[in-house]
């Protein structure tokens, strides 16, 4: 580690340090880029939330379900992005256990895709299968089974968060009301990667009015259901067990709603719709049965158009020439997206940095 930093120093003509990179926001995005960067960069991230708080609303990672589960309406960009992702964390399940993230299996229900060709991920996913028409729920029109990979949010963004302090990285707890105050904190940055969030909306000189808030409320609650269920199209809904004994079941997305209070009367409504997906027995008939553990609100950070990963020099004053790699916009699959979206991200700082940084 320190090896490669010290040839980076001397790329980059600076005597002692390596090039500043500066990442605001230590979500899982923001936490995957770092890792991605703090090999050969002299890494900052900069943030209001941090690893830890856990009761805060103002993030959406501790909150989420974590499940990996393909998107299939995208582009190819996209679906690498997906694919470097998977096979990132479906190795590092293996080779780190203790990181929180395990494998399992997964099936994936669609109520309104009917054309198999569509299904991009039916020959990538490890044991992939098509269920035949007497496997699926009534109104199901598709469905596949695979292996794929769940997280524990607050294991892996301790274990994050660890590898990257014992690299040297460096924690600031800010909160920014724009992008040029990131120069407050890291007074020679080279490279600024915002991996705000939601807090691309208002951030000042980036302001981006797609990033859309989507309110979604959950609920861990106790179940012996061990396979990752999910359904798409008219009913959304999903079970994801942690392999502990819990599982997240859910399938509430509310477009610009912001409330990060508890809504009672969905509780009903979350178990129906994971009761319409899932084995009988799997769950029970009503709330007052369920063991829930925990209830879960939280924020996703969408984005019209989809996840936003690309560079740009800012022409605006009191930012003029300040490059930036943009990093935000994955919704409520930020866990899904990261490992795939930090390796792009990765690719654009070196770029700046080593290459001639022109902005296509």
């Amino acid at each position: 580690m320190k090896e490669l930093k010290q040839l980076a120093s001397k790329l980059f003509l600076h005597p002692l340090m390596p090039p500043a990179v500066a990442i605001i926001g230590s979500g899982i995005t923001g936490l995957s880029v770092a890792l991605a960067l703090s090999r050969i960069y002299d890494v900052t991230i900069v943030a209001r939330d941090l690893v830890g708080d856990n009761e805060s609303h103002g993030w959406a990672s501790p909150w989420a379900g974590a499940g990996w589960r393909p998107h299939i309406d995208t582009s190819d960009e996209d679906i690498e992005m997906q694919k470097a992702s998977f096979r990132y964390m479906w190795k590092l399940a293996e080779t780190n256990p203790e990181c929180g993230l395990k494998r399992v299996k997964s099936i994936d229900y669609f109520d309104q895709v009917k054309d198999e060709s569509l299904v991009w991920y039916k020959d990538f996913m490890p044991g992939c299968r098509r269920l035949p028409s007497t496997e699926l729920p009534e109104s199901v029109t598709l469905g596949f089974e695979f292996q794929t990979v769940v997280a524990t949010p607050s294991i892996y963004l301790q274990w994050l968060k660890d590898r990257l302090s014992a690299s040297g990285t460096t924690f600031v707890r800010k909160e920014l009301s724009h992008i040029s105050e990131i120069k407050d904190v890291v007074p020679q940055v080279d490279v600024v990667v915002n991996a705000s969030g939601v807090g691309a909306k208002y951030l000042g000189g980036v302001e981006d009015e797609l990033v859309e808030e989507l309110r979604g409320q959950t609920m861990l609650v106790r179940t012996k259901e061990t396979t990752v269920i999910c359904r798409s199209g008219d009913l959304f809904a999903y079970s994801i067990p942690r392999l502990d004994g819990s599982a997240i079941i859910g399938g509430i997305s509310q477009p610009g709603n912001t409330s990060t209070e508890l809504d009672p009367a969905l509780r009903t409504e979350i178990l129906r719709r994971v009761r319409l997906v899932t084995s009988p027995g799997a769950y029970p008939e009503k709330v007052e049965d369920l063991e829930i553990l925990q209830e879960i609100v939280g924020i996703r950070p969408g984005r019209i158009g989809g996840v936003r990963v690309e560079k740009e020099v800012l022409q605006t004053t009191p930012v003029v020439g300040m490059k930036v790699v943009h990093a935000y916009g994955v919704g409520g699959t930020g866990y899904k997206y990261s490992a795939g979206v930090s390796k792009r991200v990765a690719d654009y700082v070196d770029d700046f940095i080593y290459g001639d940084g022109v902005v296509l």
